[in-house]
């Protein structure tokens, strides 16, 4: 991969990720966090939240995530949200390529204590509810997203 090019897939990914990660705005509530309490989810590839509203789910180039996305269930074993499902198309290839968007459902599970005693869901699985946007790829999958990936 030649340098325009690899500076191309680096402003890709950033235009990205500030789309859908950097305008993540959580709100903390009080039973959110320590062991015993509602577990976080790490939806911007390195800070755990509670109810994040957009989430990346290929934290290499944030090509698949979900903006706007609405919880309707939280728990200490599980987490079900919907919202605005964003994927690159890699036409003609992922740096140049284009984000389609289709509804999306998230649910995350798993939760586990990380070694700085906070509760993190480590599994998200997502559903484009009604298919996905690019051609050939599959409508659902997970990703882990759990202590390791914020170093905690």
């Amino acid at each position: 991969m030649g340098r325009t090019t690899r500076m191309a897939a680096l402003l890709a990914a950033s235009a990205i990720i500030a789309a859908i990660g950097a305008s993540s705005v959580a709100t903390a509530g009080p039973v959110a966090g320590s062991s015993g309490k509602l577990p976080l989810l790490i939806g911007n590839c390195a800070k755990p939240k509670f109810k994040p509203a957009n989430v990346i789910l290929a934290c290499g180039d944030a090509s698949l995530g979900a903006t706007n996305v609405v919880w309707s269930t939280w728990t200490r074993k599980k987490a079900v949200g919907a919202g605005t499902g964003q994927l690159n198309d890699c036409k003609p290839d992922c740096a140049r390529g284009n984000t389609k968007t289709a509804p999306m459902q998230l649910r995350a599970s798993r939760p586990r204590t990380c070694s700085n005693g906070r509760r993190i869901f480590t599994k998200l699985s997502y559903t484009w509810t009604s298919g996905s946007p690019v051609g050939n790829t599959p409508d659902s999958g997970s990703v882990p997203v759990g202590c390791k990936l914020a170093n905690i």
